[in-house]
C-alpha cells in the first residue's frame, strides 16, 4: 500500500511540476510578446491569406498555444506529400479526435448554432444590411430588433434552412424562401426598459452583472510605465477632480476609509491609446494532465469532466471569433489590437494562484481575512451577489476535492512528519479546487449572462464609433448635442451590422445545450463503483441543491438591493442547474461553449 501511494505521489508530483513549468513558460513568452510585436505569417498548406499577417502578439501566441498539437498538426497537412494513413484535419485548427465533440454533442443546439451563426447567419446579415456603417436612426429602431423581423436572403451558393439550424433566432421562412430573423427580448430589457440609462444600475452590474471580477479597491493612481516614453507617472486624476466627480459628498480620504471603489485600467490601456482570460491556460494544464496521467488515474478522472471539449470550443473560436478580421476585430472598439491587448492583460493581470475565489476577492480589496466569519472571509461590500453565492460553490467544490483526494491518497507517516511535504499536499488540493472552480463557477458567472445583460446593446456596447461631444468638442457638436442628445449617442453606438452580429453570437454563447453536463449532476462510472467516492459525491450534490435554495431566498430578500427589487434582474448565474436554452443560470462542468 505504501509503495503504491509512493508511485502515485511520484506521478502526481511530475504532473504538478509540469503544470508549473507550463505556467512559467507561458508567463515568460507573454512578457516577451508584450515588449515587442512581431510580424508573423500564419500560412496554411493550401493557401496564404495576407490579411492575417498582423503586427500583434496573437500570431506568436497562436504558435505557442498550439504547441501541444504541433506535431499532430504537421503530420496532417494536406498536400502531395501528406501521409495517406494519417488523420485528416476537418478545419484550419487541429483538434485531436479524442478531444472533439461527441456525436451527441455535435447534433445538439448550442455547438451547431455557434457554427451556423459564424458561417451562415453573419454573412447573410452583411447581405441584408447593405450599408456597413449605417447606424440606428432612433431608439425605436433598436427596439424593433425584438419585435420585427429582418429578412435574410437565402444564399445561392450554400442553400440551407436557417430556421432548422437556428430555431431561437430565425422565427420563420418567407414565401420567397428567405429567412426571417427576430431576437428574443433580453430579461433585463423585459424587466425595465430604461435600467441601462441609470448610474445606479451600472454600479449594481459591477457586483451582479456580466463581469463581477473587475471591481477592485485602488488608490492612488500612479503609473508604473516608463516615464521616458509615457511621461510623468503621477496621474492627472487629482483628489480635487475625484471630489468634483462625487459632487463633494465626501472627501477622497473619507471615500477610502469607507472603501469606495474605482474601475481602473490606466496602465493597461495607455500604450494602446495611439493604436486605436478563460480557457487557453486551462487547455495547457489539460494537456499536461493528458501527458502525465493515464485515463485510469484517479486525479485524471477527477479533472476530466471539467476539461471536456475545451480544445474544440477554442478551435471554433479561433476560426470565427478571434481570428484576423473576425467578429471581435470588426465589432469591438480595439479592432485589430483586441487580441494583442488580451495577451498583455493576461500577462499583467493573470496569476493562477489568484484564480482561487477567496484569493481573488482579497487581492481586489473586496474581502479581508476573518477567521470568525463564514468561509474565513469578511466581504467589504456585504451585498455582493457574485461573491456571496460563489463562496458557497467554492467551499462545496473544495470539500468534494478534499474528500476525493484524501480517499485515494491517505497521508502516510512520511507526510505526517515532513512539514514541507504537508504544505505541498495542501497546495495540491488548492490547485485542483481552483482548476475546477475556474472551469465551472468562474466561467458560468461571465458567460451565461451575456445575452441577458448585453443583448440590448445600449447597456453594454462593444464599440464607440465616435467621440462623445464632451471629448474635444466643437461649437457645432455641442449645439447638436444640446438640441438633441440622443442623436449624438446613436452615432456613437455600434452600427446595425456590428450590433446584430454580436447579438446573434451572444444569444448562442448564453445558451445551454440539451445535453449540458452540470457540476454535481452526473456521477462518473468509476465513482459509482467506489462507495466512499459515491458518498462524497452525493454530499457534494446535496450542497449544490442547498445552494439553489439559498439563492432563491436571497433573491426574495428586498433588503439585498443588488439582487432584488422592482425591475432588478435577480442574480441566478451561480445556480448550479438549468433547463436548456438561455436561462441566465446553470453551472456546467467545463468550458464547452
Amino acid at each position: 500500500m505504501e509503495k503504491e501511494n509512493g508511485n502515485r505521489l511520484k506521478g502526481f508530483t511530475i504532473m504538478i511540476h509540469t503544470i508549473i513549468l507550463v505556467i512559467l513558460r507561458k508567463a515568460l513568452i507573454l512578457h516577451r510578446l508584450s515588449l515587442e510585436a512581431q510580424n508573423i505569417h500564419i500560412q496554411g498548406a493550401a493557401e496564404h491569406d495576407a490579411r492575417i499577417v498582423k503586427k500583434s502578439a496573437f500570431s506568436s501566441l497562436y504558435e505557442v498555444k498550439n504547441m501541444a498539437c504541433r506535431f499532430a498538426l504537421y503530420m496532417c497537412v494536406c498536400g502531395d506529400d501528406a501521409d495517406p494513413l494519417s488523420e485528416q484535419r476537418s478545419s484550419s485548427v487541429y483538434v485531436p479526435r479524442d478531444e472533439a465533440f461527441s456525436e451527441v454533442k455535435q447534433v445538439t443546439f448550442s455547438i451547431n448554432a455557434l457554427k451556423n451563426v459564424l458561417h451562415a447567419l453573419v454573412p447573410q446579415l452583411e447581405i441584408a444590411i447593405l450599408e456597413p456603417n449605417l447606424g440606428f436612426p432612433f431608439f425605436a429602431a433598436i427596439d424593433s430588433l425584438f419585435h420585427e423581423r429582418i429578412t435574410l436572403p437565402q444564399p445561392k451558393s450554400k442553400p440551407g434552412n436557417l430556421q432548422s439550424m437556428l430555431p431561437r433566432l430565425v422565427k420563420a421562412i418567407s414565401d420567397s424562401k428567405d429567412a426571417l430573423l427576430r431576437f428574443e427580448t433580453p430579461e433585463m430589457m423585459d424587466r425595465d426598459k430604461f435600467a441601462w440609462f441609470r448610474d445606479e444600475e451600472f454600479s449594481r452590474q459591477t457586483l451582479a452583472g456580466l463581469n463581477p471580477f473587475s471591481i477592485q479597491l485602488e488608490w492612488t493612481l500612479k503609473s508604473k510605465l516608463d516615464p521616458e516614453i509615457y511621461g510623468s507617472p503621477e496621474s492627472l486624476i487629482t483628489t480635487e477632480l475625484m471630489e468634483r466627480e462625487i459632487r463633494s459628498i465626501m472627501t477622497v480620504e473619507e471615500a477610502l476609509q469607507s472603501k469606495r471603489f474605482l474601475l481602473d485600467y490606466h496602465d493597461l490601456l495607455l500604450p494602446y491609446v495611439n493604436k486605436a482570460e478563460d480557457s487557453l491556460l486551462y487547455r495547457a494544464i489539460h494537456n499536461a494532465a493528458n501527458r502525465q496521467l493515464s485515463a485510469m488515474h484517479p486525479i485524471y478522472r477527477l479533472l476530466d469532466p471539467h476539461f471536456r471539449y475545451t480544445m474544440e470550443i477554442n478551435a471554433l473560436a479561433r476560426e470565427g471569433l478571434i481570428n484576423a478580421g473576425g467578429v471581435i476585430e470588426s465589432a469591438f472598439s480595439l479592432g485589430k489590437y483586441s487580441i494583442e491587448l488580451s495577451s498583455v492583460a493576461y500577462n499583467q493581470l493573470s496569476r493562477f494562484d489568484m484564480e482561487a475565489l477567496p484569493a481573488d476577492l482579497i487581492r481586489r480589496g473586496m474581502a479581508v481575512e476573518d477567521p470568525t466569519s463564514e468561509h474565513g472571509l469578511r466581504l467589504t461590500i456585504e451585498d455582493y451577489p457574485f461573491a456571496n453565492d460563489g463562496l458557497i460553490l467554492w467551499d462545496a467544490i473544495k470539500q468534494w476535492v478534499s474528500d476525493y483526494v484524501n480517499h485515494y491518497y491517505p497521508e502516510p507517516s512520511l507526510i505526517q512528519t515532513d512539514e514541507e511535504l504537508q504544505a505541498w499536499w495542501t497546495e495540491v488540493r488548492t490547485v485542483l479546487t481552483t482548476l475546477i472552480w475556474a472551469t465551472s463557477g468562474h466561467h458560468a458567472a461571465v458567460n451565461f449572462g451575456q445575452y441577458m445583460f448585453a443583448g440590448y446593446f445600449p447597456n453594454r456596447p462593444t464599440i464607440a464609433r465616435t467621440n462623445m461631444p464632451t471629448e474635444d468638442p466643437s461649437g457645432d457638436e455641442i449645439k447638436k448635442f444640446m438640441t438633441k442628445p440622443e442623436d449624438q449617442l446613436l452615432k456613437c453606438f455600434p452600427s446595425q451590422i456590428q450590433a446584430t452580429e454580436v447579438m446573434a453570437i451572444l444569444d448562442v454563447l448564453s445558451n445551454h445545450s440539451p445535453d449540458e453536463e452540470y457540476v454535481g449532476e452526473i456521477t462518473e462510472p468509476s465513482w459509482e463503483e467506489n462507495p466512499a467516492i459515491k458518498a462524497a459525491f452525493e454530499h457534494f450534490r446535496g450542497r449544490l441543491k442547498k445552494l439553489e435554495e439559498i439563492i432563491d431566498e436571497r433573491n426574495n430578500n428586498l433588503d439585498l438591493k443588488n439582487r432584488a427589487g422592482t425591475g432588478v434582474v435577480q442574480y441566478e448565474l451561480l445556480k448550479p442547474f438549468s433547463k436548456p436554452g438561455v436561462s441566465g443560470r446553470g453551472v456546467p462542468n467545463g468550458i464547452s461553449i
